[in-house]
């Protein structure tokens, strides 16, 4: 694929998480992994690599809220080891919780 064929699906990607979100179907915290990485669709001088993780790593996010959403076991799901916190991550800083109206950025 090429990068701006890269680019192009990762905007469709955000706008389905965008969806999600406003659905319940997608939390801001189950697309934690995604945001951390900090490479949205608009970030067109990232390199091709960068938006291939930041496309796993959110198609990973996507399909877990929707078999959740589905009643089934997210086990299955593929992937999961890059939805996985960095060793190394502080997550103190969300002692408010997470803001449940929060969209993606598109960057």
């Amino acid at each position: 694929m090429k990068k701006n064929e890269l680019i192009h699906l990762h905007t469709l990607l955000v706008e389905i998480a965008n969806d999600f979100i406003d659905r319940g179907v997608a939390t801001p915290a189950d697309l934690a992994a995604y945001n951390r990485l900090g490479i949205g669709p608009m970030a067109l001088r990232a390199c091709r690599a960068d938006h291939e993780v930041a496309v796993r790593t959110l198609t990973t996010a996507l399909a877990v809220c929707a078999v959740r959403d589905r009643g089934h076991d997210t086990a299955r799901v593929p992937g999961q080891h890059l939805l996985a916190s960095p060793p190394d991550s502080d997550d103190s800083s969300d002692s408010d919780g997470p803001n449940t109206h929060e969209r993606v950025p598109s960057n």
